[in-house]
């Protein structure tokens, strides 16, 4: 059963994020207009400026378009870490990824929750990408 979207102010984008067990989904709009694809959501298209859009939810799952590491970076987010712009349902996002090194393109991946990155306050979470175990979805 899918929980509601997670209202803990250290979540970062907390409000567009939902866990399903150990996997996670996102709010994401769909322009009924142009047929584009948004997030994080919104009430008007980006591409046409149409206002008949509606949110929905994401796979738990997608593909890795590009990755890298990043070496120097905002000290809260405890360089080197690994960002990735990921294929989920029809949007490319851009997520920490749980790994030590980039992800090669075309890697299957899996969206969960987890810790991101600290500051003076603890740790901060966000939704993040892992390599699905096995390789494939």
């Amino acid at each position: 059963m899918t929980t509601p979207a997670i209202p803990d102010a250290r979540v970062i984008g907390g409000e567009w994020i939902h866990r399903d067990g150990d996997h996670a989904t996102l709010t994401i709009t769909k322009c009924h207009n142009c047929g584009s694809t948004w997030f994080p959501p919104r009430d008007v298209c980006s591409s046409c400026a149409s206002a008949d859009t509606e949110e929905t939810t994401t796979a738990d799952h997608g593909i890795a378009y590009a990755s890298t590491v990043v070496r120097i970076g905002p000290a809260a987010f405890r360089p080197p870490y690994v960002l990735a712009y990921v294929d989920i349902s029809d949007v490319r996002v851009l997520a920490h990824v749980d790994a030590l090194e980039a992800l090669p393109p075309g890697t299957p991946v899996t969206l969960r929750v987890g810790p991101i990155g600290a500051d003076e306050n603890g740790e901060f979470s966000s939704y993040l990408v892992a390599e699905t175990a096995g390789g494939a979805r």
